[in-house]
């Protein structure tokens, strides 16, 4: 290639006039560099923090539960409220709220589990089952304040959210509805624990309150 075709290259042409500018405005290039590194270092460094806060949080709740199935109700409701106030957005922090719901349903605290509960099911993301250990959560405490037919309605939810429990959720349900005055949503959701006991393991528990309604019902 001669001279003058070198001249009139336009790739050539392109890269004369980078270096040019990179020659022009080293200062305001070099200061670039510096605030990407800078991003990248701060990125890391968060990513980082969260992994350890993550650790820390599970670190915590594994000994509040530990303490918790000790029958140290009130100790693990301590550690656990220390947990959630530094740990608040972990993902273990669902699992937290579970545990000291537990703890306050066990210290006969059903008003506090149930906002522990409560707080819990808006925690559990994509956790299925957690979703559905919080539903449970909540029946068991709107049972011990006597507020049956929400404990029903709640008892129900786990039953739709989980599949682990879902017999012996749906048969509470029945079982709640029935102390509450309602037969007749109580013999629907036996027949849906009928239908997904599919086992026939819970037969015999099915068939007593199957039983009763029918005792509860006008001759």
């Amino acid at each position: 290639m001669t001279k003058e075709e070198l001249r009139e290259d336009p790739v050539l042409e392109q890269i004369q006039r980078g270096v040019a500018f990179a020659q022009q405005n080293t200062r305001w290039l070099i200061a670039g560099a510096v605030v990407v590194i800078a991003v990248i270092v701060g990125v890391f460094a968060l990513q980082r923090g969260r992994v350890r806060a993550e650790r820390e949080a599970g670190q915590f709740l594994v000994e509040a539960q530990v303490g918790y199935l000790q029958g140290n109700y009130a100790a693990a409701e301590t550690q656990l409220k220390e947990m959630l106030q530094s740990y608040g957005r972990t993902r273990a922090a669902g699992a937290a709220q579970l545990t000291l719901g537990d703890a306050l349903l066990a210290q006969s605290r059903p008003d506090e589990a149930l906002k522990a509960y409560e707080a819990a099911s808006g925690k559990t993301g994509r956790d299925a089952e957690l979703g559905a250990a919080a539903q449970r959560g909540r029946a068991a405490a709107l049972e011990d304040l006597g507020r049956l037919p929400e404990a029903s309605g709640a008892y129900e939810k786990a039953a739709t959210l989980g599949t682990l429990g879902r017999v012996t959720d749906l048969i509470a349900a029945a079982r709640t509805a029935l102390q509450g005055g309602d037969p007749a949503r109580a013999k629907t959701l036996l027949d849906r624990a009928k239908q997904a006991d599919t086992k026939s393991q819970s037969a015999g528990e099915i068939g007593v309150y199957m039983a009763r309604i029918e005792a509860a019902q006008p001759q």
